[in-house]
């Protein structure tokens, strides 16, 4: 019997917990990795270390020639920092994974790109086209055709109708509807529950029925409390 593919995850909070109830029977988490020392231990099976000098001092102990799987379990709207680590560790050799849950719904015809995550009760449909390290949330919904820039994230319980694209390091809040063919810019989010019936621009935050620019966003800005 071959031996299971190896996982590190890099976040050790809440989103660790959930993305290791993805892993199918034939992958193992072998290790954790967070950038903040105030972070307790999630798991007291497996390793938790911290920022990337440690990382560097597990790497080099690890078996040469064996492939390494990452995700990056840091969720909200954070795609910028998501996909800063998934480059990061891929220029250092790592491969990146795909967690798909499997309760989740995901058509044969979608396109998923490495680092991604579908999470339980989750529904993409067909033809749709996920970039890398996007986050589809618990029991969130994608349907045909919809295209999700890297660094995405769909939270739990937001539906996207048919083509709808999402721009790179964007956050659906969660419960969130978006209308089909709606556009949302790079950056921006779409607080919870709010219903969008037109485009939204970069770098904003919308929010309401129907959704209203609230405030403008600094790239790379502070989470806003929405």
């Amino acid at each position: 019997m071959p031996a299971p593919n190896q996982f590190i995850f890099w976040g050790a909070t809440g989103q660790a917990k959930v993305l290791r109830d993805c892993l199918k029977s034939d992958e193992t988490l072998i290790a954790l990795f967070d950038n903040n020392e105030s972070v307790p231990p999630p798991f007291s099976d497996l390793p938790l270390f911290y920022g990337w000098e440690q990382f560097k001092n597990w790497k080099a102990q690890q078996t040469a020639g064996r492939p390494i799987h990452f995700l990056v379990a840091i969720g909200g709207s954070h795609g910028n920092e998501r996909l800063d680590i998934h480059d990061r560790l891929e220029a250092m050799g790592l491969t990146p994974g795909v967690a798909i849950h499997p309760s989740a719904v995901v058509a044969s015809s979608v396109k998923i790109t490495g680092g991604s995550q579908v999470l339980a009760s989750s529904t993409v449909c067909v033809e749709s086209q996920i970039g890398r390290s996007c986050i589809i949330n618990t029991a969130a919904s994608v349907d045909h055709e919809c295209i999700l820039e890297d660094g995405v994230h769909i939270c739990p319980g937001a539906h996207l109708a048919g083509q709808v694209h999402v721009g790179r390091n964007s956050m659906i809040g969660t419960g969130a509807v978006i209308l089909p063919r709606v556009k949302i810019g790079k950056n921006s989010i779409v607080g919870a529950g709010a219903v969008v019936i037109e485009d939204v621009p970069n770098n904003v935050v919308v929010v309401g029925n129907p959704a209203r620019i609230l405030k403008e966003r600094a790239n790379n800005g502070h989470d806003p409390k929405i």
